[in-house]
């Protein structure tokens, strides 16, 4: 075994039971459907291991790097270097959390694959790698490194494995399982004040001492199969910790807190590598948001109810400000979907320019939309536009190209019956540019115009970069409109350098219900990982997302639901938002009755009176990077 020192800065020891270096040819399975993506490790080939160490160099007290081969027969021409440096340009003046730079590469042919390893005592605990729901300790899992959608579900039953299993519904994998996640973030926290940081957007996948062997696989077929279990998996685990990059070379930072709560020190020192979330606005810890959809006549209808109620009411969230389309759903009742083509409704919001300022001007309410970067054919919306932002991107070739087609048509992506769109190409500086422009033009009134070019990067390797370079884009909007300190930005996917982008993370869609896997008590679980991979500004959709109306059972929103999550969305949440679910006609709303909006007006005071608690903890975060939801 080794274990190197440099300048009194201890390194993570090797491992006892392999090489703490290795590499392997063959790439991973990926899948996608819908956004849902499997993943299988099934064609990597069996790995080069045995190094062999034949130089240690030190060109300056804070720099190493150590060199070998393999003696494996297969390998027998690949070498390697690992080498180590103090990083001045990342983390802060304390030398207890400067981290230190790392960088392993793996020279040969078809090498595809480089492994790290290092010893974990048993009782290390781990946390982070983005927003996991329903894990507390990471110990004894493989998590995988992918931005993908979250699941229904997400191991939660009847409903994971029924649409697991029908793939016509909302496409293969559309249940998920415990390890599909929204976000694509390589950072690490543990227990012993040890944190890491990969430099890098390419799939990543963390063996956190298994002890399982087997290919790597999160597909429908597996999570049927029992492949990916519920459970302790700290039980069993192993004292090695791996992780391995689709890559050549393997870099990023690692660091050790030796002093204070080693937890909040790591995830600390990790955010001075990672970037910190900019400040909300003060506006948004006063009150609710209210998620409502329906048109402006409905909307200011709700505002008054709720202001009549005594509830401290600072916005509303309207994502159908683009139009509503009714999706096809079971026993004849419509799922509610948007038409995204990101323009005012005509029918909903006709005067909607003139609208927003009145709803602030008189009732002191502001107004959040919702955007995403897809487009949507607008051809057969019943309620007409003015704009088909799908014709220009695609005659402007602004759409992620269809690789299979090969004669640049857009990919397209379904989600669910009848719902088409494609994806805008973020890798492409001009379509950024483009798409800033029709932003500040439709929701903030600010004419520009941009000019066309091209460019091509790697799919596999922007995947988990485009979450990063969309949080970015909204924010420059708004840096440039000079509204950055009065406007909240929340995104639920996210990259490991998302957070300076961003001043909210949401943690996504969660059924309507309070299981573990993917209802209320998920909240729980995700804000502590992602506070542990240094967003600290979280919050959740207050009474859930999804709904699911099926022969296996249906999921809808009760009233005492709703009020048990806007408790938990007022201890919790660095806002205080609420969402009509998918299928709004069938869960009770925070404006359903008096007795609704009561229940709703007092979880509301009570977010607000917490403001000066809340503060003071994300007063933390900016000075220290620590959470504001902390174990």
């Amino acid at each position: 075994t080794y274990e190197l020192a440099l300048s009194s800065c201890p390194l993570q020891p090797a491992p006892s039971d392999r090489a703490f270096i290795s590499a392997s040819t063959g790439l991973t399975t990926i899948t996608q459907a819908s956004g849902n993506f499997e993943l299988s490790n099934e064609d990597i080939s069996a790995r080069c291991q045995n190094a062999t160490i034949s130089e240690v160099t030190s060109s300056t007290a804070e720099c190493v790097e150590i060199s070998g081969a393999f003696a494996d027969t297969a390998c027998s021409d690949w070498t390697w270097t690992l080498s180590f440096s103090l990083n001045a340009t990342k983390g802060t003046a304390n030398e207890d959390s400067q981290p230190l730079h790392f960088n392993a590469t793996v020279y040969g042919a078809d090498v595809a694959n480089v492994y790290l390893a290092y010893e974990s005592p048993h009782d290390e605990a781990f946390f982070g790698l983005g927003e996991q729901t329903g894990i507390g300790n990471l110990r004894g899992w493989r998590v995988p490194v992918w931005t993908r959608e979250g699941g229904v579900g997400r191991g939660e039953e009847p409903v994971t494995t029924y649409l697991n299993s029908n793939a016509s519904i909302s496409g293969a994998f559309a249940g998920g399982s415990l390890l599909t996640t929204y976000t694509g973030v390589a950072s690490l926290t543990s227990s012993l004040g040890r944190w890491i940081v990969l430099d890098g957007t390419k799939y990543a996948l963390f063996d956190l001492a298994s002890n399982d062997s087997s290919p790597f696989e999160d597909t429908a077929a597996g999570y049927l199969a029992g492949n990916v279990t519920e459970g302790d998996h700290t039980i069993g685990s192993t004292t090695t910790v791996e992780i391995a990059y689709e890559s050549t070379t393997l870099s990023g930072w690692v660091g050790r807190a030796a002093q204070g709560n080693p937890l909040l020190e790591a995830t600390g020192a990790l955010t001075t590598v990672t970037g910190r979330q900019p400040k909300l606005p003060d506006w948004a810890h006063d009150g609710a948001i209210l998620g409502i959809q329906g048109g402006q006549e409905f909307v200011e209808g709700v505002v008054q109810d709720a202001l009549n109620a005594s509830m401290p009411l600072v916005s509303v969230w309207l994502q159908d400000w683009s139009g509503t389309r009714l999706q096809a759903g079971a026993y004849g009742v419509s799922l509610h979907r948007l038409w995204w083509n990101w323009e005012p409704d005509s029918t909903l919001y006709p005067t909607w320019a003139d609208w927003v300022p009145y709803l602030r001007s008189t009732y002191d309410v502001r107004t959040m939309s919702y955007v995403n970067t897809f487009l949507a054919n607008v051809t057969t919306k019943s309620t007409g536009y003015n704009t088909s932002f799908y014709d220009i991107a695609a005659s402007e070739g602004r759409f992620v190209a269809n690789a299979t087609a090969g004669d640049g048509s857009p990919w397209t992506i379904t989600s669910g019956p009848g719902i088409d769109a494609g994806l805008l190409d973020l890798s492409n500086q001009s379509t950024i540019d483009w798409f800033k422009a029709l932003v500040k033009e439709q929701f903030y009134s600010v004419d520009e115009s941009v000019s066309v070019s091209g460019g091509v990067v790697s799919p596999r390797e922007f995947h988990n970069a485009y979450p990063t370079v969309w949080a970015s884009l909204l924010r420059e909007v708004v840096e440039e409109l000079g509204l950055e300190n009065d406007t909240i930005g929340f995104h639920r996917s996210a990259g490991t350098f998302s957070a300076q982008h961003t001043n909210l993370f949401w943690v996504g869609d969660q059924n309507i219900d309070e299981s573990r896997e993917d209802g209320l008590r998920a909240v729980v679980s995700s804000a502590l990982h992602v506070g542990a991979s240094g967003f600290a500004q979280s919050h959740s959709d207050i009474g859930g997302y999804t709904n699911t109306l099926a022969t296996v059972g249906n999921i809808t929103r009760s009233a005492a639901l709703l009020g048990r999550w806007g408790e938990l969305g007022a201890f919790s949440g660095a806002a205080f938002r609420t969402h009509e679910g998918n299928i709004p006609q069938v869960n009770a709303q925070a404006y359903t009755n008096a007795s609704t909006l009561a229940y709703h007006a007092y979880n509301a005071r009570l977010f607000r009176s917490l403001k000066a608690y809340r503060l003071a903890l994300l007063d933390e975060y900016q000075r220290h990077g620590w959470p504001m939801v902390r174990h």
